[in-house]
């Protein structure tokens, strides 16, 4: 286990098995697997915006759209 975090109704596990990073949630007994992946850098910062040590990084596209859309706020005031 790499790392873990306990919330109000559940527990989350961050994993590293046979070359599989994964994100679990424990609730109760059950156990679900939210994300899997092989890519290292990725599974981290998933991880790490999961537990909300970081906030998710917008895609290019993402930030241009939101861009135009507060270009269009300004110019309507």
């Amino acid at each position: 286990m790499l790392g873990n975090k306990d919330f109000d109704d559940k527990t989350s596990e961050f994993q590293y098995d046979r070359g599989w990073y994964s994100i679990t949630d424990i609730i109760g007994e059950e156990r679900n697997t939210i994300y899997k992946s092989k890519n290292a850098q990725e599974a981290y910062m998933k991880w790490n915006v999961y537990i909300g040590r970081k906030k998710e990084r917008m895609s290019p596209e993402e930030r241009r759209k939101l861009r135009e859309e507060q270009r269009k706020e300004r110019k309507n005031k």
